[in-house]
């Protein structure tokens, strides 16, 4: 089973040609309006991909908790999720610009009240053979017991670290892999290149997977240094492209898949995301991976 704790949002995407200056007024081209939420992101991925997932999150008693629920549902991916009653759901407001590129700002709404009471239900449930896959959208301490439980308990902790705070360098030492992008690893610690790998290392990291976009992957970790590079594909909006290869990635490493072969898999799954506007309504379905893989190579 794949477990994923973490944020839920409602989306609100906005396409214009380039991003505004400070102080400007832009018109757009395009409006788009989908659930979100790196978690919940993750968990679409992942069980579009083919894992057995379940979300455990909060969403607040609105219309988007509503909407971002009923997401999940069609997906397949089974919940676990509160209605927080006086709360709103978690937003993100995305403006893409014509290099489908993004910029975003996170407002947590009920995502900020995940505590013990997910923390108690995941360690009820999460076994040795597991998978659990956590982000940075939730309190730093949930995050590193939930984490530090499941690790002692054998499961296969998946830890992407966005958006960065210093208090997630605590959950680095509980991860099987982490899997940061270039910039975070700066964020994270300072460094940039082989120091900052050298430093997730020093923080306790087992495995790391660089998520670099159009230039591929790196790994650093027990299976040694390798790069693969990326799929050429034609991009139009990135939103959701990392959190697409975690999912799918996951979803590969639960089917036993050696690990090269699960990178490729979730690099196939973020190029076809790209390839598409919106976050988890981008992510593909195991067949269209299937059928990309047979049509294209590096």
């Amino acid at each position: 089973m794949i477990y994923v704790l973490g944020s839920i949002n409602a989306d609100m995407v906005v396409y214009s040609d380039r991003f505004p200056e400070v102080g400007e007024t832009l018109v757009g081209s395009d409006f788009l309006l989908n659930q979100g939420g790196k978690g919940a992101n993750q968990a679409i991925a992942a069980q579009k991909a083919g894992g057995g997932t379940e979300f455990i999150g909060r969403v607040g008693d609105d219309y988007f908790g509503e909407f971002v629920l009923k997401n999940l549902k069609d997906a397949g991916v089974s919940l676990r999720v509160k209605r927080d009653k006086g709360t709103f759901t978690g937003i993100a407001l995305i403006n893409v610009n014509g290099k489908g590129e993004n910029k975003i700002i996170i407002i947590h709404g009920a995502n900020g009240n995940v505590g013990d009471e997910e923390i108690n239900y995941l360690e009820s449930h999460v076994k040795s053979g597991d998978i659990f896959m956590i982000q940075g959208e939730i309190d730093p301490r949930v995050l590193e017991k939930s984490a530090k439980n499941a690790f002692e308990k054998g499961a296969i902790v998946i830890f992407d670290p966005a958006p960065v705070s210093e208090e997630l360098k605590s959950v680095i030492k509980y991860s099987t892999f982490v899997t940061p992008n270039e910039v975070e690893i700066r964020s994270l610690t300072g460094f940039s290149g082989k120091e900052g790998i050298e430093s997730l290392f020093s923080l306790g990291a087992k495995n790391v997977i660089v998520k670099k976009g159009e230039k591929g992957v790196c790994y650093y970790g027990e299976k040694g240094e390798f790069v693969l590079p990326a799929f050429k594909v034609k991009s139009v909006d990135t939103t959701g492209a990392g959190d697409t290869f975690n999912g799918a990635f996951a979803a590969a490493i639960s089917e036993n898949f050696p690990l090269k072969e699960a990178l490729i898999f979730a690099e196939a799954a973020a190029a076809i995301s790209v390839t598409r506007n919106g976050a988890s309504i981008s992510a593909p379905k195991r067949s269209e991976i299937e059928a990309f893989l047979n049509s294209h190579s590096f």
